[in-house]
């Protein structure tokens, strides 16, 4: 019952901002629309900034899945693809007092990522051991920068060619900083995202079939 108020209050928060400012919505419009009271409120966050955060957190871990050396890039491009389905959500959390809570979001989400893909990899090699932290840091917040750089020059690159375009390269450094080279080199980069792209375009014939009943 709890963890569903929580969910309850950070959707209804999403769904206002992905209309307004975030800066203009207040906890009395958020209890309201929400069908909560204050005290409820504040009994799981201490302002609206910490509802904010804590639905970024639950949309990262709904977004990382199961990550595997076969699947890394792909689960790094559903990144892209959620903030170009949520780009007003974004924009009014960016232009508002919020704005870091954005960027903590895309390295949350690319953390989620790496440290899953190091559990998989674990899982199949025992005795590997990860001594590079800091040069796996750097990789993170490298990645993080073509998400900000992607988003803040308005969206216009197709995200699959995005990271179609850096794969090959993130893939070596990222073997590399592992120290897995055989294991993460198996699959193409091409390969990784075949299934990504399947998705997509099934998505985007769905849509069209509906747009066209609706019509005919």
């Amino acid at each position: 019952m709890e963890s569903r108020t929580k969910e309850r209050l950070g959707a209804t928060l999403q769904r206002l901002t992905d209309d307004e400012q975030f800066d203009t919505i207040t906890v009395k419009r958020l209890v309201l629309e929400s069908h909560v009271n204050r005290q409820t409120f504040y009994y799981h966050f201490q302002d609206k900034f910490d509802c904010l955060q804590y639905q970024f957190d639950h949309e990262a871990q709904r977004l990382v899945g199961k990550v595997t050396a076969d699947n890394w890039l792909a689960s790094y491009l559903s990144l892209f693809r959620y903030i170009d389905a949520h780009q007003n959500f974004c924009h009014h959390v960016v232009d508002s007092h919020a704005y870091s809570e954005f960027d903590d979001f895309i390295l949350e989400t690319i953390d989620l990522i790496v440290e899953r893909l190091k559990q998989s990899l674990k899982q199949a090699c025992p005795q590997l051991h990860f001594r590079n932290e800091s040069g796996l840091l750097l990789f993170e917040y490298g990645l993080q920068g073509i998400v900000r750089n992607w988003f803040r020059s308005g969206l216009r690159e197709n995200p699959a060619l995005v990271v179609e375009g850096i794969g090959p390269v993130s893939q070596r450094q990222l073997a590399m900083l592992l120290e897995t080279e055989s294991l993460l080199t198996k699959v193409s980069v091409k390969q990784q995202l075949a299934s990504v792209y399947h998705l997509y375009i099934t998505q985007s014939l769905s849509i069209l079939y509906l747009v066209r009943q609706l019509y005919s």
